[in-house]
């Protein structure tokens, strides 16, 4: 049995199966929050389209040491501003602080260790319907203390970087066809179709100026 593969939700299952697949890494949908193999990714929500396939093999390694990791969600947001208000009180129960940065657990990474498995399970059990799930895994955290190692916000940026480095590339230039333009008797010149009046008027003025000079 494989020691690595991945849980997704319906809604991302097909854009990562194809992926994974090209990694040769097992992919399940996954209805229960619970390891599948000694270590797990589970994929769900917004991170979907935000997987770092060029980081997957680091975040498993990590948990040779580690019970879990997901990536900080945004910075600059702390768990004050977010959820219901008391949503917000149940989190300040557990947590005593809520100037904490929010993980992103759409993008977790869990070994199969009796922390890792009441990390998942505590995590769910905090999610009311309706609840921040950001805030219920901060909770789940505290609650559980596993050995959790906190991913950089840059491994929710790959489809950004690869927008980025797409836009930087420099356009491929479209091939015009050449024409003959005759800008005065006799007098023919080269130019692109589509630019003959322009050339045209450039000569016309380019000939008043010289007569002007006179």
């Amino acid at each position: 049995m494989s020691q690595v593969g991945i849980v997704v939700d319906a809604a991302n299952l097909g854009a990562v199966k194809g992926r994974a697949g090209r990694l040769g890494c097992e992919v399940v949908k996954g209805a229960d929050w619970r390891p599948r193999w000694e270590r797990t990714l589970f994929i769900s929500g917004d991170a979907g389209r935000q997987v770092p396939w060029g980081l997957l093999g680091a975040g498993f390694h990590f948990l040779e040491r580690w019970d879990a990791a997901a990536p900080l969600w945004r910075y600059g947001v702390l768990a004050e501003t977010m959820g219901t208000a008391e949503e917000r009180e149940r989190t300040l129960a557990v947590t005593l602080d809520l100037r904490l940065l929010p993980y992103e657990p759409g993008l977790l990474f869990v070994r199969d260790s009796e922390a890792g498995r009441a990390l998942l399970a505590t995590w769910r059990a905090e999610c009311r319907p309706g609840d921040d799930e950001r805030l219920a895994f901060l909770r789940a955290l505290h609650l559980v203390k596993p050995l959790f190692c906190a991913l950089p916000r840059s491994w929710l940026a790959e489809e950004e970087r690869r927008s980025k480095e797409r836009q930087r590339r420099p356009a491929v230039a479209t091939r015009r066809s050449l024409t003959t333009v005759e800008i005065a008797p006799g007098r023919l010149v080269k130019c692109f179709v589509g630019d003959e009046d322009k050339v045209r008027a450039q000569y016309a003025e380019q000939t008043r100026e010289r007569h002007g000079h006179r």
